[in-house]
C-alpha cells in the first residue's frame, strides 16, 4: 500500500497572502502567534504578513528567533511565548527551518514534553494548534510536509519527526514574497529542490505517482533555475520555481529522500551550513554510489532532459549525461562549494559520516552504504 499526504488548501500566485484572514477564520483562529527569523523580519516580508492580519484586525504576536537550523531552544522559547500570548494558530513564515520550528511548536503546544519525544513517526496523540505555513523560498517544501527537524546542539545532530499532526492545514506559496531573496539563498534552495526531486525518482520507496511528479519538478529546476537567477524580479521564472519544489515536496514527501539528505542533516546539525547548500555538495558523489543499482532511473532523467542527444547508446551514458549536467548546473548556480571552504578538515569527518550513517533518511536510499563509503563521499566533498 502506497499513500499520498499533503495539506488541505494551498495557495498558489501573486497576493495570495491576502486570503490569509480567511484561512485563520476556517480554523476559528483568534490569536496568531507568527513564527520566523531576523532576516524576514530586516528585509520587511515579515511586515507584509503584519499588515495583512492588521487589516482583517487578527491579533498577533511574532517569535522571530528562529535559526538557520532551527533548535530545540527555539522551540520551548516560542512555546512559552505562545502560552503567555494564549494562542490559538501558528502561522510558519519563512523556508524550511521557520516552518519546521512552527511545526514543533504546534504539535509540543498541544502534546507536551520535549522534541525528543517525537522522533520517529507519529509519534503525538493530539492535533497540535492549526498550523499555516507561509513559504518564502522555492525549495524546501516544508509548507506541504508533515516532517520537521530540530536541531539539539548539544549532541550536534538533527532530532527527524513525521508526523500527520505536523501537517500544515494550509500552505501559501506568493512569489511576490520571493522577489527579494538573495541570490544564493535562491540557488540553494533551487538545488535543494532538484535534490528532493532526483533522490525522489531512485529511492526505494518510489512508486508511479512520485515519479512522475519528481521527473516534472526536474526538468522544471533545469529550465529555470539558471534564468531566475539572470532575473531575479521575474514573477512568471518565481513562479516556476514554486512549481518545481511543490512537485519535488509532493514526490518527497510519500516516498523518502537518500543519502544526500542524510550527509547534509549531519553537516547542518554539526556546523550550521544551509541544508540546500549541503544537499547540492553531496548530490554528485551519492548519484555515483547509487549509479550501480539505479543505473535506468538516471539514465530516464537524461533522455527526458536532452532529447535530441543521439550519441548515447546504452544507459550507462545517459546517466553520465544527468550527472555531468546536474554538475554544471550547480556550477552555474554557485553551489559547487568544498567543505574545506567552510573551515572542516579530513579529520572531522568521520564524525560527520557516523551521524549520517544513524539518520533516518538513509534507509530509502537504492543502497545501504558502509560507514567507508560516506566518508568517500565526504572527501570528495572536501
Amino acid at each position: 500500500m502506497k499513500e499520498f499526504v499533503m495539506p488541505s488548501i494551498n495557495l498558489f500566485g501573486e497576493q495570495s497572502i491576502q486570503v490569509l484572514g480567511n484561512l485563520i477564520r476556517m480554523c476559528n483562529g483568534k490569536r496568531v502567534l507568527l513564527v520566523t527569523d531576523k532576516n524576514l523580519v530586516d528585509c520587511g516580508i515579515s511586515a507584509r504578513v503584519e499588515e495583512v492580519l492588521d487589516a482583517e484586525a487578527i491579533l498577533w504576536k511574532r517569535y522571530d528567533g528562529v535559526r538557520q537550523n532551527p533548535t530545540k531552544e527555539n522551540v520551548y522559547e516560542a512555546i512559552e511565548m505562545a502560552k503567555k500570548w494564549c494562542c490559538d494558530i501558528v502561522i510558519g513564515l519563512g523556508g524550511g527551518s521557520p516552518n519546521d520550528c512552527a511545526k514543533a511548536i504546534s504539535v509540543l503546544f498541544v502534546n507536551g514534553g520535549a522534541v525528543e519525544d517525537y522522533t520517529g513517526f507519529n509519534r503525538s496523540v493530539k492535533p497540535g494548534l492549526p498550523l499555516i505555513a507561509i513559504n518564502t523560498t522555492a525549495g524546501t517544501a516544508s509548507e506541504i510536509s508533515r516532517a520537521y527537524l530540530v536541531s539539539d546542539e548539544e549532541k550536534q545532530e538533527k532530532l527527524i519527526c513525521k508526523d500527520i499532526h505536523a501537517l500544515p492545514f494550509a500552505s501559501i506559496n506568493d512569489p511576490e514574497l520571493m522577489v527579494g531573496l538573495p541570490a544564493h539563498v535562491t540557488a540553494a534552495t533551487g538545488m535543494d529542490a532538484l535534490t528532493h526531486a532526483v533522490e525522489s525518482y531512485v529511492c526505494n520507496n518510489s512508486y508511479g505517482l512520485t515519479r512522475e511528479l519528481a521527473a516534472a519538478a526536474v526538468r522544471l529546476v533545469f529550465d529555470n533555475l539558471r534564468k531566475v537567477l539572470e532575473e531575479p524580479e521575474n514573477l512568471n521564472l518565481r513562479k516556476q520555481m514554486i512549481y518545481a519544489q511543490s512537485l519535488a515536496g509532493m514526490a518527497f514527501c510519500n516516498s523518502g529522500v537518500g543519502l544526500a539528505h542524510s550527509i547534509a542533516h549531519a553537516l547542518g546539525a554539526a556546523y550550521g551550513l544551509p541544508h540546500g547548500l549541503c544537499t547540492a555538495m553531496a548530490l554528485p558523489g551519492v548519484i555515483r554510489l547509487n549509479k550501480s543499482v539505479s543505473e535506468a532511473l538516471y539514465a530516464q532523467l537524461g533522455r527526458m532532459l536532452f532529447p535530441k542527444r543521439s550519441d548515447l547508446p546504452d544507459d550507462s551514458g545517459w546517466a553520465d549525461l544527468f550527472l555531468e549536467e546536474m554538475i554544471h548546473l550547480s556550477h552555474d548556480v554557485g553551489t559547487d562549494k568544498r567543505l574545506s571552504e567552510f573551515g572542516i578538515k579530513e579529520e572531522e569527518l568521520e564524525a560527520v559520516a557516523e551521524k549520517a550513517m544513524h539518520d533516518g533518511n538513509i534507509a530509502r536510499n537504492p543502497i545501504m552504504p558502509t560507514k567507508e563509503q560516506v566518508m568517500d563521499i565526504l572527501r570528495e566533498m572536501l
